[in-house]
């Protein structure tokens, strides 16, 4: 069992990259003109007990998605955060935190069903992998 310090530490790292990711997605969805505002989230992991993590809501017209955290660590990931479009909460894209980077698992509507998003076909994330499954989401919720 990991010391408490330990505790904090892994808490601090992955809330630090929780925070630079958000504000990272916040810059560049107003650049792609979403409109955007950071909340806070409530979560659960069996290691690090309960806490709350910066989250992001993010607008196009009626289209409303949801960037939240899901755990700090996966499989072969340090990392997942999932976009959700909203109210249905249906999770279209999750982003993994691996070799030192965020990528992001799109299914793209007519791709082969997968079975997981862990599944999906991985890309970096970028400014234009963001918005071309922004723009797929915004197609999907049409």
């Amino acid at each position: 069992m990991s010391a408490p310090s330990d505790i904090g530490q892994l808490r601090d790292t992955w809330l630090q990259r929780l925070s630079d990711l958000i504000q990272t997605i916040q810059r560049w969805a107003v650049e792609l003109r979403w409109s955007t505002r950071q909340i806070e989230v409530a979560l659960s992991d069996s290691r690090l007990g309960k806490y709350k993590a910066p989250a992001l809501l993010l607008q196009e017209d009626a289209i409303r998605i949801l960037l939240e955290p899901i755990s700090r660590s996966a499989p072969g990931a340090e990392g997942v955060v999932d976009l959700y479009l909203m109210p249905a909460y249906d999770d279209i894209a999750s982003l993994y935190f691996y070799d030192g980077d965020w990528h992001i698992h799109y299914v793209v509507p007519e791709a082969e069903t997968v079975a997981e998003m862990c599944h999906a076909e991985p890309r970096p994330l970028t400014k234009d992998s963001l918005r071309d499954v922004l723009e797929g989401m915004k197609k999907n919720a049409v």
